[in-house]
């Protein structure tokens, strides 16, 4: 369906052309790139462009269906702008700001809106929505739910600004992702488009072909796990493929809950998707953060099936080039899935973009586990992303002198003890034990579905993710 998002200019004047929802007055269009502009015209005339930004012209001839598209070349970020098109009639599209724009998808935590849910509060969120006057330069747009068979060429929503109203019902997790890159980038507008459905499996978000594709997943599983009337690529179909024209920065994703089942394909199934997205934005470096599922007691708190999938989670980076993980561990709620703490999401996933995307240095790092020594049995486990000076390891809340908490020890009959830890502070490794077992095999952290009293953060604030040195079933 195509939306006629347009202002004629000319009162009773039925302007010909129609334009995607996407393209409106109000959006925020990616900086320094060659965006599209596309729609269709019910006549043969060619369809006119132009750009106040730099006043050039451009020209294209619609195809026998109608369809056009010019790519226009956009500046340093500014605004705000216009945009007049015509085949005869004239549109004009006003208040255009150029800056950076993310696609920002997944399940329930991601949908979850600054005004909360009954029962289920954003943090501070009524501070932050009344503040809607500092953010002045963010642009939101919300995809309507659509599930359909066919890819579509349209979606529907419309771009919105920073009011108190329109924050009360958009992404928490996405608008602060927004908000953090604004305070280090207070020129730069900020357009964040959000296509979310709760509850969806990551199967939904790719086409049929991109899943079938896949090899080594148990495909069966994955083709079960169905919700409500959503099946294997019907989100992709009404909330992603319509999006592709848009030029984009990058994806932010939150979601993984509802793959708990097959969690040991989702490092693959996330590589699958997110090349499928790359190659609909004709962009194979687009960058993809991805929050880690945090800790949640499901139906057993010591049961073990979200870091199996957390697992799975941490190891896309290594498999799939320009992404990373925010870490949640020390962030989520014993009894609701939908923790509260979504202005720490968005902060981590803005503190990736900063450094990865933007150039920013000394934003804070998540360390990750990286290799285990068996020393006087004893086992000493070495990290990524620490150092010494500036991002050492801390007890969250306490001082470095009282008791690390979260970890279990293993050794050959494979039955895990709670362990004490204590941090080598010269080296940032951390030293595990327990008298029940002088021959130690393996150490995991944290590895519950509610890992009650974890408590290894570094200096600046970021958690140890939950990991094991094992691979036991």
């Amino acid at each position: 369906m195509i939306i006629a998002a347009m202002l004629a200019l000319g009162v009773g004047a039925a302007a010909k052309v129609t334009l995607p929802s996407l393209l409106g007055s109000g959006m925020v269009l990616q900086r320094n790139s060659q965006v599209n502009i596309w729609g269709t015209t019910d006549g043969n005339k060619a369809v006119k462009v132009v750009t106040s930004w730099d006043g050039a012209k451009y020209s294209a001839t619609p195809d026998a269906e109608g369809n056009w598209c010019v790519k226009v070349s956009t500046p340093e970020a500014g605004g705000p702008y216009s945009i007049s098109i015509s085949d005869g009639e004239k549109i004009r599209l006003d208040d255009i700001l150029i800056g950076e724009v993310w696609i920002c998808s997944g399940q329930s935590n991601m949908e979850m809106p600054l005004g909360g849910w009954d029962h289920q509060r954003v943090k501070d969120a009524y501070g932050t929505i009344n503040d809607a006057a500092s953010t002045p330069l963010i642009r939101m747009f919300t995809v309507k739910r659509t599930i359909s068979d066919t890819p579509q060429e349209d979606c529907v929503g419309e771009w919105k600004k920073s009011t108190p109203n329109a924050l009360r019902y958009f992404s928490a997790t996405a608008y602060h992702f927004g908000k953090t890159l604004s305070q280090f980038m207070p020129d730069v507008p900020i357009g964040l488009i959000a296509s979310v459905w709760g509850g969806t499996p990551i199967e939904a978000w790719m086409s049929t072909g991109t899943l079938e594709s896949i090899p080594g997943i148990n495909l069966p599983l994955a083709k079960s796990l169905y919700w409500d009337v959503v099946h294997t690529g019907m989100l992709y179909n009404g909330m992603i493929y319509p999006l592709r024209k848009f030029a984009a920065r990058g994806f932010i994703w939150y979601q993984g809950e509802a793959n708990l089942a097959n969690a040991g394909d989702y490092s693959a199934e996330t590589v699958a998707m997110v090349n499928e997205w790359r190659a609909l934005w004709g962009n194979p470096d687009m960058p993809y953060y991805l929050v880690q599922i945090a800790p949640y007691r499901y139906d057993n708190p010591d049961d073990r099936v979200l870091p199996l999938l957390v697992e799975q989670q941490y190891k896309v980076p290594s498999m799939l080039p320009h992404s990373a993980v925010a870490a949640t561990t020390d962030i989520g709620h014993r009894d609701c899935i939908h923790p509260p703490f979504k202005k720490e999401v968005g902060e981590r996933l803005a503190w990736l973009a900063l450094a990865n995307d933007y150039g920013f240095s000394d934003l804070p790092t998540t360390p990750t586990y990286k290799s285990m020594k068996i020393e006087d049995g004893k086992a000493r486990l070495s990290f990524d992303g620490v150092s010494t000076i500036g991002n050492c390891f801390r007890i969250h809340g306490l001082t470095k002198q009282l008791e690390i908490k979260g970890f279990e020890i293993a050794g050959e009959d494979r039955i895990w003890h709670d362990a004490s830890a204590q941090i080598d502070w010269n080296t940032n490794d951390i030293i595990v034990s327990c008298p029940e077992v002088p021959a130690p095999l393996a150490v995991r952290y944290a590895f519950r579905n509610w890992p009650e009293g974890a408590n290894v953060v570094t200096d600046n604030g970021l958690p140890l993710p939950m990991f094991r040195t094992d691979d036991w079933r």
